[in-house]
């Protein structure tokens, strides 16, 4: 399998998995990505959808179905509206197309079903998103996952623009307001302006300038969970006798806040959130999922508390449901219903497995 490249430091392993499980918690309260989302804003007729709020007005939607224009010949589900979409992506508007883009958003869904869509979708999340987001990072020295973890959050819900209120501006304006040295307990220093800085403290005044802009898609949620991480770390470490600095870093799990405010947690077992993507130009002949039906029992992760696994010891009823749906998330990553069969619900055993085989692949 072909796998889209990323940058060469940065998130990676079970950190980089919590991080997507948590950035997928704020943006739809599920820990797995969301292919098949859309929304439309009433009173801009802006669409919004996809794994990272692909948009209308930017031109990421539109950077999404060139990519699957390039698979399907042009001829799909969004041909009707290339046009808009090349439109807005040129001035930047969504504004006044709400008529034009009528029924874009059962195009997404219809479309989120083939994998040849949903890899279109993970390459423009590379390239536009994530792979910005690290390479800001190592830029900066970070070498917290937390601190690798909130960018890419930022990225997701802000894009990556140098305007204020896009990812870069945002560092501009943190590091604009360092103007001495701050000291903490991370262990992990910073140069910023000629200054020694705290890798957490650059973070809290990063999430501060952040909280200017949180009216963006899951930013709010971002704030307070990763403020209440940054917290249970520093407490964490003062009140150790063995002031082990481990803690800064991420290993299997962590604590955060859902979307509600309660306590919850997100871990490396639960891995849904399978990255690398699969590439989309190495997508075989025959890969777009069966048609009809076929009878399963399906094992159903909780949306409540996004890092608890699915229960591995109970099923549901038995369930008609159409091929185009899967047993637990990608399909390609977890199995497929195939019609005809008697498919066994996929616990997470298996997408452990799979989950280690992808980052060693």
């Amino acid at each position: 399998m072909s796998l889209i490249g990323t940058v060469s430091a940065g998130l990676s392993g079970c950190p980089q998995n919590l991080a997507f499980q948590l950035s997928n918690v704020f943006q739809s309260g599920y820990i797995t990505f969301s292919y098949g989302a859309c929304t439309t804003d009433s009173t801009t007729g802006v669409c919004r959808a996809g794994i990272a709020n692909f948009n209308t007005n930017d031109g990421s939607a539109w950077n999404v179905i060139q990519i699957y224009h390039g698979i399907t010949g042009g001829k799909d589900e969004f041909t009707k509206y290339d046009s808009v979409l090349q439109s807005n992506a040129k001035t930047n508007t969504g504004g006044g197309s709400s008529d034009k883009l009528k029924g874009f958003c059962d195009a997404w869904r219809t479309a989120a079903n083939r994998m040849s869509f949903q890899s279109s979708q993970g390459s423009v999340f590379t390239d536009k998103y994530f792979d910005p987001s690290q390479t800001m990072a190592d830029k900066l020295g970070l070498t917290l996952s937390i601190s690798q973890a909130q960018l890419y959050d930022a990225a997701i819900s802000h894009g990556v623009s140098s305007k204020k209120s896009g990812l870069a501006g945002m560092i501009d304006t943190t590091n604009g307001n360092i103007t001495k040295d701050i000291s903490g307990v991370s262990g992990s220093m910073l140069e910023i302006n000629g200054y020694k800085v705290d890798e957490i403290k650059w973070l809290q005044l990063f999430l501060k300038v952040r909280s200017s802009y949180s009216s963006a898609p899951g930013a709010q949620a971002s704030i307070d969970s990763y403020t209440y991480m940054i917290k249970n770390m520093v407490a964490t470490y003062t009140n150790s006798d063995k002031k082990d600095r481990g803690v800064f870093q991420w290993s299997d799990s962590i604590a955060i806040l859902d979307n509600s405010g309660q306590s919850s947690e997100v871990n490396c077992a639960n891995s849904y959130a399978v990255y690398p993507f699969p590439d989309p130009v190495g997508v075989p002949p025959g890969s777009e999922r069966p048609t009809g039906t076929a009878t399963v029992s399906r094992l159903r992760p909780s949306p409540i508390k996004p890092g608890m696994p699915p229960k591995t010891d109970t099923e549901t009823e038995p369930e008609t449901v159409p091929c185009t749906e899967s047993t637990t998330g990608n399909w390609w990553d977890f199995g497929e219903v195939v019609c005809g069969t008697a498919p066994a619900a996929i616990g997470v055993g298996l997408a452990a497995i799979l989950f280690a085989f992808a980052l060693a692949a």
